[in-house]
């Protein structure tokens, strides 16, 4: 019988090592993100908000991290979406 610290420790082990974070580009990328972000929430329009926020956390993916303000990409899509309804990032 194998305990919980055992498995764990096992799929630690196989995970790939994580990649490294690519801080220049999220420099250069995220000004224009959060802009792209604002020009989506004024058009009051869900699915162009949802773009927004989709392309936004693909660049995140590639460099390696998501910026400390990524919350502000969620809110506007839980802004867009009705009470009832509820998508995180990760999931677009």
């Amino acid at each position: 019988m194998s305990s919980i610290l055992a498995e764990a420790r096992a799929r630690r082990d196989a995970a790939p090592p994580p990649q490294p974070i690519d801080y220049a580009r999220m420099s250069r990328v995220h000004p224009a993100q959060k802009a792209a972000l604002t020009r989506a929430v004024k058009t009051q329009d869900p699915e162009v908000i949802a773009k927004a926020c989709k392309a936004a956390v693909a660049e995140w993916k590639a460099i390696g991290a998501w910026p400390d303000d990524w919350s502000s990409w969620q809110r506007a899509l839980d802004d867009a979406l009705p009470l009832w309804d509820s998508i995180r990032l990760e999931d677009l």
